[in-house]
């Protein structure tokens, strides 16, 4: 195999873990979201706000952390595939870096508002970012 078949291996990998990571923070969304139903319902919830917050904090790391890879794996595709002409793999680059810009925009709402009490998660909570 080549090196550039190889590299470009190396990065499906990368983007199939990226992708499953992904999905697990769109289940721990689904988590936070259905424990703001429920105490909104006057029932138990599943954690309380202050660790709902905690659990949303992490996710939202994780789907920064993501985002960077990301924007990484987008270059890399286009350097790889010597495509710096391609409308196309400037249009991923482009979609990559608003993903991860509106990824930091919500986790800094999280972090802002990180000691507000009346902070409700799930209204901020966007699971497809």
């Amino acid at each position: 195999m080549s090196n550039q078949n190889e590299k470009q291996i190396e990065l499906v990998n990368g983007q199939i873990i990226g992708i499953f990571l992904f999905i697990l923070t769109l289940v721990v969304s689904i988590i936070v979201a259905y424990n703001e139903k429920l105490q909104r319902e006057n029932k138990s919830g599943l954690f309380s706000n202050k660790d709902a917050l905690n659990i949303s904090l992490i996710n939202r790391l994780v789907v920064v952390l993501l985002g960077i890879y990301f924007v990484y794996d987008a270059y890399e595709r286009r350097k790889v595939s010597n495509s710096y002409d391609d409308p196309n793999s400037t249009l991923q680059i482009l979609a990559s870096w608003l993903a991860l810009l509106a990824s930091v925009i919500i986790l800094y709402i999280i972090i802002k508002n990180y000691n507000n009490i009346n902070f409700d998660v799930a209204e901020i909570e966007e699971p497809t970012l």
